[in-house]
């Protein structure tokens, strides 16, 4: 399955994620801030980012175009976590054709939705990515 990378300040919905993802059988690694998540995504380059918007360091717009700029979001898809409200949020969220925007409180449903329009080998019941 594929390696993903969770960029999130909040421990709880990091161990969900973690848990969520896991249970669906991809590696997960996590950081805490957007500086990390620039660096971490250009030495591991992830086959998908979570990344909160906002987070120490470096908001995770900012994160996205440091990533952009060394060219691992040219394929790499971003979905965007924020507790902000929609259009406030999809004013700042980069309009891409492999970026997604989620809204907090987070629905796992929502996010394995997007995953398997993102990534079709994430969603089980495609069959795909199974030997």
């Amino acid at each position: 399955m594929a390696l993903i990378m969770i960029a999130e300040d909040d421990e709880h919905l990091t161990r969900i994620l973690k848990d969520f993802l896991r249970s669906r059988g991809h590696q997960v690694f996590s950081v805490a801030d957007g500086v990390n998540a620039s660096i971490r995504a250009q030495e591991w380059k992830p086959q998908l980012i979570i990344m909160d918007i906002m987070m120490p360091g470096a908001y995770g717009t900012s994160a996205f175009r440091s990533m952009e700029a060394a060219g691992v979001t040219r394929t790499t898809p971003v979905i965007f976590l924020t507790a902000l409200p929609r259009e406030k949020a999809a004013q700042i969220v980069p309009a891409t054709a492999t970026t997604r925007l989620l809204l907090k409180p987070l629905s796992l449903q929502d996010l394995a939705a997007v995953m398997a329009e993102l990534l079709p080998e994430s969603d089980p019941a495609s069959g795909a990515g199974e030997r």
